[in-house]
């Protein structure tokens, strides 16, 4: 490792500490599970009931990224389940922080790839066998971004056990769970959208089962975001995905009757006009982790 690489993997992991200090502050110190650390090469590695964490680095910050790690799953599975239990995953879920893009691409196997996180689930009869995240920890928001934008992917995913849900909603849901921050970005990329370039008609949007092609991706982010939240704003979490699930069994046009008594998509197409003729009022609902207070959330 020649010493440019070790400057930015030493200030990756100065970032990352920063971002895991704010992950656990204002929780209850006495409800913090246990961790059990051991070393694998360079790597520091950490283990809770749910999660095994591997950093390059001490124990500390892979401390306390396990920690966050186990509240913030506890939050998701709270907000986004209809069931109060919350059993022990088996196998764990693995957490792999690398400290740079380069050893990030590397390790999967995706060169090019310019994004901060990325799930990997695998699931054998509906049953999960693999559950893994990989972040960047040379990008600034990975701990209060693509951190529980990746695990928000995996608690929703075992909901619908491995079936494929819509992409509108997938990634909708996820982005619920970035900073404010994030939020105010992916809507001034839609505002800016809805101005300049195309944008989704409601029905073909819903359609998606595939990521769209780079001139159409900011409008496919902003307004699956905005759409989804909407929708929760309208009913709850727990009432979403049970939307979702019907529109799996029944079709689209008879979960929105049922759930929000809409006459399929063309009344919610009239519904997103009348919001995007005044962009500046569409806002986000706030879903996320309570104690994710970062300087990244600050107004």
């Amino acid at each position: 490792m020649n010493a440019g690489t070790r400057r930015t993997v030493r200030l990756a992991l100065t970032i990352a500490f920063a971002g895991m200090a704010g992950l656990v502050r204002g929780g209850d110190e006495s409800a913090n599970p246990t961790v059990q650390f051991s070393r694998a090469g360079a790597w520091t590695v950490g283990e809770t009931a749910n999660f095994t964490c591997r950093m390059q680095g001490t124990e500390k910050p892979v401390r306390e990224l396990a920690i966050g790690c186990e509240r913030l799953r506890n939050h998701l599975i709270t907000l986004w389940s209809s069931d109060a239990s919350q059993p022990t995953w088996g196998p764990r879920c693995e957490i792999v922080v690398h400290p740079t893009q380069a050893a990030y691409n590397l390790c999967l196997g995706r060169p090019n790839d310019a994004s901060v996180g990325s799930t990997r689930l695998k699931f054998d009869e509906g049953r999960v066998t693999v559950r893994r995240i990989d972040l960047r920890a040379d990008a600034a928001d990975w701990i209060d971004g693509a951190l529980p934008h990746e695990l928000t992917h995996v608690i929703i995913a075992e909901q619908f056990q491995g079936r494929s849900l819509p992409r509108w909603a997938d990634e909708g849901i996820a982005m619920l769970s970035e900073s404010r921050a994030k939020h105010r970005l992916r809507l001034h990329d839609l505002r800016t959208t809805l101005r300049e370039r195309p944008t989704y008609r409601m029905h073909d949007l819903m359609s998606l089962r595939t990521m769209p092609p780079a001139h159409l991706r900011d409008a496919f982010y902003g307004q699956s975001l905005a759409l989804t939240s909407q929708l929760i704003e309208r009913s709850s979490p727990a009432k979403f995905l049970a939307f979702l699930k019907h529109s799996e069994q029944a079709g689209l046009d008879k979960a929105l009757q049922h759930h929000f008594q809409m006459n399929g998509p063309h009344d919610l197409q009239a519904e997103w006009d009348r919001w995007v003729q005044q962009p500046e009022k569409v806002g986000i609902i706030d879903l996320r982790f309570p104690t994710m207070l970062l300087a990244s959330d600050a107004e």
